[in-house]
């Protein structure tokens, strides 16, 4: 394997990547110290405490207006091109990822809020579901063109109906949605689609959710914050490790208030764990009439009484 000399010199000597990455970083102030950067990611810290867009308006308007979000990211490339032309070997400091035909950078985070530059590559993206979460999302297109359709859904949770329109993607084009009812599928990239987006997160967002297109019924939930995420990710942990100590706390989580995949994973888990104590903690939950997961936790006593008549005495005593 042939290893270039530029970077086989790191081997013994890494001050140069480190220089490279100062460069890097400095080109990141450089770029936030610009007016029209400052000014916005000052309102973007307020975004992400909650505040609505036509309150932020610095920020809005480069998410509805015109020019505003190109020469934001002119001056964006105008530093880094010039810092990663002197550092071939630097990475720009943002988060990123790229699946071979989408690619992402996130330019900023603050609070429940995002902003991220995305780009998609030529060609054509099979879409036979569609996902919503219960974010506030603002796009602002700036180069390319493609082909997409805007999806809505109404009707009960479980099984929905679809509206859908189509709608031509190109640079100067803004779009705004909510993303608990509407989404954006991009059908056919002509040239590379380059998209500036501004996300905002409920303060307690339910679960996103997946839905066939050719049915419209649910196939698939997921949790709403990464960190809801995290603790599912725990709880399984704990369930998978034969944990019983763990049940109280288990118990715990199942009974408090919370995101609802959270609360019913720990239910499952402390069920398995310790029967007593899951049971006892399914009754008072199908007891309270005020509790979202009341009537389910109520099937599922029902249906484990029916199965196993001796935990009607755990449920007594």
């Amino acid at each position: 394997m042939r290893v270039d000399p530029s970077i086989a010199a790191l081997r013994s000597d890494r001050a140069p990547q480190r220089q490279a990455q100062a460069a890097m970083e400095a080109a990141m102030n450089a770029w936030r110290a610009e007016t029209d950067a400052a000014n916005a990611l000052g309102e973007f810290e307020r975004f992400g405490e909650g505040a609505a867009l036509e309150d932020c308006p610095s920020l809005e308007a480069i998410f509805t207006g015109q020019g505003q979000a190109e020469a934001l990211m002119q001056a964006l490339v105008r530093h880094f091109c010039a810092a990663i032309a002197a550092n071939p070997l630097g990475h720009p400091p943002f988060r990123n990822s790229f699946d071979g035909r989408a690619s992402t950078l996130q330019l900023a985070k603050s609070g429940r809020a995002q902003i991220l530059l995305q780009s998609r590559e030529p060609g054509h993206y099979d879409c036979p579901t569609a996902s919503f979460s219960e974010n506030l999302r603002y796009d602002a297109h700036l180069a390319g063109h493609a082909k997409g359709r805007i999806v809505r859904i109404s009707g009960p949770r479980e099984q929905v109906h679809f509206g859908e329109e189509e709608v031509a993607l190109q640079g100067g084009a803004r779009l705004a949605f909510d993303c608990m009812s509407e989404m954006l599928l991009v059908e056919e990239v002509e040239t590379r689609l380059v998209t500036l987006r501004l996300l905002q997160s409920a303060e307690r967002p339910q679960p996103v959710r997946e839905y066939c297109r050719d049915t419209g019924r649910l196939i698939h939930q997921a949790a709403g914050t990464l960190a809801s995420s995290r603790c599912e990710l725990m709880v399984a942990m704990l369930g998978r490790m034969d944990r019983a100590d763990a049940a109280p706390v288990l118990a715990q989580v199942a009974r408090r208030e919370g995101e609802d995949g959270l609360r019913w994973q720990a239910m499952r888990e402390c069920l398995a764990l310790d029967t007593a104590e899951g049971f006892a903690a399914l009754c008072a939950v199908a007891r309270d009439p005020n509790d979202s997961l009341s009537d389910t936790a109520g099937a599922l006593r029902a249906q484990l009484v029916e199965q196993h008549p001796q935990l009607a005495r755990l449920e007594n005593a």
